[in-house]
């Protein structure tokens, strides 16, 4: 039987990660979408050369890496700069994924496969997974991640959550949906129960 593949999202600051490593620790192979993004820009040489045009070359440092704060800073604040960098971004990241969720199918080595993606309803790739999680918390919870473990100010981190769909449309549009809103024992039980109940459904 083909791995079923798990959509997982959730805002910035949700606990969306550490919930994708709870899934990781019991055997599911995790495809961070954020991090194909990453790949994409350090590869891709067709991508890196649209950013430079787009955004000035001033956006990688000497050694060719992307300045990620500093483009940030441009494409939080300005709607038409975050939409420019998406357009450049986002159809090569998604190839990345797909081209890794199918190379994890045919080795078949883990009983699922988690897409751990912020964005995975705004790029349609819902269409492309079997079952969606959404991993929700209370906005002050979210902020407080996201200063403490991303550093990022409060502002940046406000505009960064605006920037994505509402995590309410977010857990009415998943199959599932994991609340983050006490400790992180109590985190690592419901993703357990999660975890037994998707192995169960493949027997």
């Amino acid at each position: 039987m083909t791995a079923p593949v798990i959509g997982l999202t959730g805002i910035l600051g949700s606990g969306k990660s550490a919930v994708a490593a709870m899934f990781a620790k019991r055997g599911a192979h995790v495809i961070d979408m954020d991090e194909a993004g990453r790949w994409v820009v350090e590869n891709n040489a067709k991508v890196q050369r649209k950013l430079k045009r787009r955004f000035g070359a001033e956006i990688f440092d000497v050694q060719s890496r992307l300045q990620r704060r500093q483009l940030g800073e441009i494409v939080f604040a300005d709607d038409k700069a975050l939409q420019a960098l998406n357009a450049i971004v986002h159809p090569a990241m998604l190839r990345r994924v797909r081209d890794l969720v199918a190379e994890a199918k045919e080795k078949n080595a883990a009983p699922y496969i988690i897409v751990d993606a912020a964005l995975i309803f705004e790029l349609k790739f819902d269409r492309h997974c079997d079952f969606i999680i959404a991993v929700v918390s209370p906005l002050e919870m979210c902020l407080e991640r996201a200063v403490k473990y991303k550093k990022l100010t409060r502002r940046q981190a406000l505009e960064r959550i605006r920037a994505q769909m509402p995590q309410e449309e977010k857990a009415e549009r998943a199959h599932l949906v994991i609340e983050n809103n006490a400790t992180l024992d109590e985190l690592e039980e419901k993703v357990r129960k999660v975890h037994l109940a998707l192995m169960s459904m493949q027997k």
